[in-house]
């Protein structure tokens, strides 16, 4: 009955560690994005060997069920990490707002260029 507890955790870190290579195969995720998640997987996946150490640790930050501290720990990893992606997406917005302008005055200039050949053509007939 007591391994039974242990069931979810390797579930869980298997499909983590399965997900994160299919999607690096398909350049889903980059190695680097990828490796937080895996780290995750491994945690979820080793964790079983450690449960003897998790649940002294659990008994004195006194949670009774040391899964729950384990998610719990997960938990705060994946808000770790989606705060990791919101940084990253408020650097990618700002670097679009830089090249939607620089494209706006690349069109500028091009359509002044267009206007001075035109009055160039215009003169040369």
């Amino acid at each position: 009955m007591i391994v039974l507890r242990y069931v979810p955790f390797v579930i869980i870190g298997i499909i983590t560690l399965v997900a994160m290579v299919v999607n690096v195969k398909k350049n889903r995720f980059s190695e680097n994005e990828s490796l937080f998640w895996t780290i995750a997987g491994l945690i979820m996946l080793l964790s079983p060997l450690y449960m003897d150490h998790i649940d002294k640790i659990s008994q004195s930050v006194g949670v009774e069920y040391a899964p729950a501290l384990i998610f719990a720990l997960l938990f705060i990893y994946v808000f770790f990490l989606l705060y990791r992606q919101s940084a990253k997406n408020h650097n990618l917005s700002e670097k679009l707002v830089e090249i939607i302008q620089l494209n706006a005055v690349y069109e500028n200039e091009l359509r002044q260029l267009k206007e001075e050949v035109k009055k160039l053509s215009e003169r040369a007939e």
